[in-house]
């Protein structure tokens, strides 16, 4: 499924949680609002998406790319986020588990829960 594709998706509000999207060149997708809970992200890039207000439940998010992304208030439980790179992304009001951001690459806001 290509950017454009998932953009159509998620404005017919179909769920697209489960999708294999590693790899995927998702840059400024806007994915505010959608359920994305076991998608594999693995290697994808991410970098300006807005994933506010996003279940990313489970998700692998391993080698991504979430640089300059909208995390605001996105619940991450239980991801995987082991070398993602997410340099300037906003990450307020997130829920992550500080161990799923070991050898994650981080700089900008810091408030997330834990």
């Amino acid at each position: 499924m290509d950017a454009n594709a998932v953009q159509q998706a998620i404005r017919e509000g179909k769920s697209i949680a489960g999708q294999d999207f590693s790899g995927a060149d998702l840059r400024d997708v806007d994915f505010s609002g959608a359920d994305l809970t076991g998608c594999n992200f693995k290697e994808a890039n991410l970098s300006g998406a807005n994933l506010s207000n996003t279940k990313l439940i489970k998700c692998d998010l391993r080698l991504a790319n979430l640089s300059q992304s909208n995390l605001m208030d996105a619940d991450l439980s239980g991801s995987k986020l082991r070398r993602a790179n997410l340099t300037g992304s906003i990450r307020l009001g997130a829920t992550i588990k500080a161990s799923a951001l070991k050898g994650a690459y981080i700089t900008g806001p810091t408030a997330y829960t834990d």
